[in-house]
């Protein structure tokens, strides 16, 4: 793999033939054949309703979305043109200047993201893939449903990791998008791949304050492959479950202490590692009416790590934890370090932790799937309210 400064010049093959501006994507298929001035070609539209990051317009023959910067302070926005196939491409002046253009829809991507990777799943056009991070493609040999990804994927090759990108391999895959992880102040993997000349677009949903706007982003994704009628219903589906879950539980599991944390050595937790009050998690809580233990000066958005007399101070009162690990390695830890006994949901096995068999396919569905995410949250805190129901992506020790 080649350092992205010393390969930089290949990237101009990315621009397509026949582009006009840096970055523009190759050709794709099912273009339009009787161009006319002023006729839209976007039928099916999304509007944004949820989201504080990303916004989308349409032009007739092309769409815009902005959306914040989230790895850089200045307050600029990230700008991508989506231009249909067969229809000029936009001068890039004025407002535009600046932007990535990128022809619709997409047939060639490139996924190193998680949560994107669950969205282009679920739209239905893992055929599009021909590039996946190592990683999302090593988790195909101990997980089915990335095992079922990358075979209905189109023989996807590996294209390296964050910043560490495998240019010569999106190349040669024709690359029009690379769906990436926007994670935030502190990361540049955004912002290293558009040095390089390389499309990459940032799906920063996991940065959203709540639930339903990280959900939101699958019409971002959706909006690259024309699918919007498609990602409008399944985040309809998504949001009608998601309100079914807070009408039940309205009112009926107040005065819960509660705490989602990480406490197994083998997936790095110093200890204990507690989520505060801007994590997705966080907030959820707060949609449930119940109190987070690990709230007090705790506003980071990945919330920070805990050592043991820190975590016996903020989280002696709590009655219920919600242990993002999964369950079995959350039960050897018990036993193997009784200190964490001294926390009472740990001691009257209150709490619930990550489903085994589903644990990987759920890292990666977890911000989309919100409504799975929050049903599960309140079918442990309050199983009488939910008697059919046995968690998905959670479920309570035995």
């Amino acid at each position: 793999m080649k350092p992205l400064v010393l390969v930089a010049t290949l990237a101009l093959a990315l621009t397509g033939c026949g582009a006009t501006g840096p970055g523009t994507a190759v050709g794709a298929e099912g273009c339009v054949t009787d161009y006319a001035e002023g006729r839209d070609y976007f039928p099916d539209k999304s509007t944004v309703d949820e989201s504080e990051l990303w916004d989308i317009s349409y032009h007739n023959s092309y769409k815009t979305i902005t959306l914040s910067d989230t790895e850089n302070t200045s307050g600029t926005k990230l700008k991508y043109v989506l231009y249909q196939c067969g229809t000029p491409q936009p001068r890039a002046t004025g407002e535009l200047e600046g932007a990535l253009f990128v022809q619709v829809p997409v047939t060639t991507v490139a996924v190193t993201s998680f949560n994107a990777l669950a969205m282009v799943d679920r739209l239905g056009k893992n055929s599009t893939i021909t590039g996946l991070s190592g990683q999302l493609l090593g988790n195909a040999k101990k997980d089915p449903w990335y095992d079922g990804v990358v075979k209905s994927a189109r023989q996807p090759v590996a294209v390296g990791e964050y910043t560490d990108l495998d240019l010569e391999a999106l190349l040669g895959a024709k690359t029009q998008a690379i769906f990436m992880s926007g994670f935030g102040q502190g990361f540049d993997d955004i912002s290293t791949a558009r040095a390089a000349g390389l499309p990459g677009i940032s799906v920063s949903n996991r940065m959203e304050r709540h639930a339903l706007a990280s959900a939101e982003w699958i019409k971002m994704v959706g909006a690259f492959y024309n699918a919007e009628a498609a990602a409008n219903s399944e985040f309809a589906t998504i949001k009608t479950r998601y309100d079914e879950v807070v009408r039940t539980v309205s009112g009926k599991i107040d005065n819960h202490r509660v705490g989602y944390l990480c406490v197994t050595p083998e997936r790095g937790c110093e200890f204990v590692y507690g989520h505060g009050t801007e994590t997705l998690v966080g907030r959820l809580f707060t949609q449930l009416g119940v109190d987070n233990v690990f709230a007090a000066d705790n506003g980071a958005p990945n919330g920070k790590p805990y050592d043991y007399e820190a975590a016996i101070g903020a989280a002696v009162d709590a009655d219920f934890f919600v242990v993002y690990d999964p369950m079995k390695m959350v039960q050897d830890t018990l036993r193997t370090e009784p200190r964490m006994l001294q926390f009472r949901p740990f001691q009257e096995k209150s709490y619930i932790a990550g489903v085994d068999k589903n644990f990987e396919e759920c890292r990666a569905k977890t911000y989309l799937d919100v409504d799975v995410l929050i049903r599960d949250f309140a079918t442990g805190l309050a199983p009488d309210l939910f008697p059919d129901q046995r968690g998905t992506c959670f479920t309570r020790s035995s």
